[in-house]
C-alpha cells in the first residue's frame, strides 16, 4: 500500500500533535506543515525540524491529502482553498446536529465539484464519541441517551483562543460553579513584546465566548500547568419490557486533542477509496480506517 503524504494545515495543539503522530507511523507521511504568515518562522519540536514549512498548500510537492487543524470558524474558507487543488481533506469541526450537516453539504458541494473526498466533523466529539452513541441507540432502540462532560479542557475554546495574533499557545479549562454555570479560565503564552490587555480584549470579542463567564490569565509556561484532560460519561438507557432494560454505560477521561488527531489520522487511511464529496465518521467503514492492518485488526478484534 502507497505510503500517504499529509499536509497539517494549523499547528496549535491539535496540529501539533497530528504532526507529531504521523512522524511516528510505517504508513503516512508528514509533506508539509502549512502555518499563517506570522506564525511560518516559529521554532518547531526537533523531531520535525526537516519538515518543509509553507504558507500556502499550492507550495507543497507531492501532497495526497491534508487535515485541517484550524479553528472550527475557520475551516470553510480554508477547505474551499485546498480542495480547487483536488487535494482531499480531513477536519475536526466541532459541529453537531443541523449546524454539522449544513457544514457537510457546503463541503459536499465544493468537493464533488472539485472531485476530491472531503471528511468532516473527524475528532473526539463530534467524531469518536458520536460512533459510540449510534451503537449504543442501535442496541437500545427506543431508549434514551445522557451525555454528561466532566470539568477538563475545552478544546474548540482553545483553539479559538490560539489563534489569537500574539499567543503563542493556549489552553481553555472548564469549571462548573456552585450554581450550575460554567466558568472558562483561558491561560496564555504569550509572543515575545505581545501586549496582555489586547490579547485578553481579542479573546474576549470572538463571538465564541461573547456573554460568557471567563478570565484570561498570562503564564510563563503552559507545559508547566497539570492538564487533566476532558471526561465524559455517556449513558443509554433502554426502555423496560419483556426483553429487559437494558443499561450501557461508557466513562472516558481523555486528552480530546490527542483523540482528535488519532481519528484525522485513521480516517486519512480511507480517503484513497473514496468517491468524490463529503463524509461523516459514521459513513466510512472501519476496516478502511486500519489500512493495511485490515486483516490484522480483524483477527485481533473480532
Amino acid at each position: 500500500m502507497k505510503t500517504l503524504r499529509l499536509a497539517v494545515v494549523g499547528f496549535g495543539r491539535v496540529g501539533q500533535v497530528c504532526a507529531e503522530l504521523i512522524s511516528r507511523s510505517h504508513d503516512l507521511s508528514l509533506a508539509s506543515i502549512v502555518r499563517r504568515a506570522d506564525s511560518v518562522g516559529g521554532k518547531l519540536p526537533e523531531a520535525l525540524r526537516s519538515v518543509p514549512v509553507t504558507t500556502h498548500i499550492g507550495q507543497v510537492k507531492e501532497v495526497d491529502a491534508a487535515l485541517l487543524c484550524v479553528p472550527t470558524n475557520a475551516v470553510a474558507e480554508v477547505a474551499g482553498q485546498i480542495l480547487q487543488h483536488g487535494i482531499p481533506i480531513v477536519d475536526c469541526v466541532t459541529l453537531h446536529g443541523e449546524a454539522l450537516h449544513a457544514h457537510k453539504q457546503a463541503i459536499h458541494k465544493v468537493a464533488f465539484h472539485h472531485r476530491a473526498a472531503a471528511i468532516v466533523g473527524a475528532g473526539w466529539d463530534p467524531g469518536a464519541l458520536s460512533l459510540f452513541r449510534s451503537w449504543f441507540a442501535l442496541l437500545t432502540p427506543g431508549g434514551s441517551t445522557e451525555t454528561r462532560h466532566h470539568t477538563g479542557i475545552s478544546l474548540r475554546h482553545t483553539t479559538v483562543a490560539q489563534s489569537v495574533r500574539g499567543v503563542k499557545d493556549a489552553l481553555c479549562a472548564e469549571v462548573r460553579s456552585s450554581e450550575g454555570g460554567v466558568q472558562r479560565y483561558v491561560y496564555v503564552e504569550l509572543e515575545k513584546h505581545a501586549d496582555t490587555e489586547r490579547v485578553t480584549q481579542a479573546i474576549r470579542a470572538d463571538p465564541l465566548f461573547l456573554g460568557q463567564d471567563m478570565q484570561v490569565f498570562p503564564v510563563e509556561s503552559l507545559a508547566a500547568l497539570e492538564q487533566e484532560g476532558r471526561g465524559v460519561v455517556l449513558d443509554r438507557r433502554g426502555p423496560s419490557g419483556r426483553l429487559g432494560h437494558q443499561h450501557l454505560l461508557l466513562e472516558a477521561r481523555c486528552d480530546e486533542s490527542v483523540l482528535s488527531a488519532q481519528v484525522m489520522l485513521a480516517v486519512s487511511r480511507a480517503l484513497p477509496e473514496l468517491d468524490p464529496g463529503a463524509y461523516v465518521l459514521t459513513e466510512i467503514p472501519l476496516s478502511a480506517m486500519w489500512g493495511e492492518r485490515a486483516e490484522q485488526a480483524q483477527r485481533d478484534w473480532l
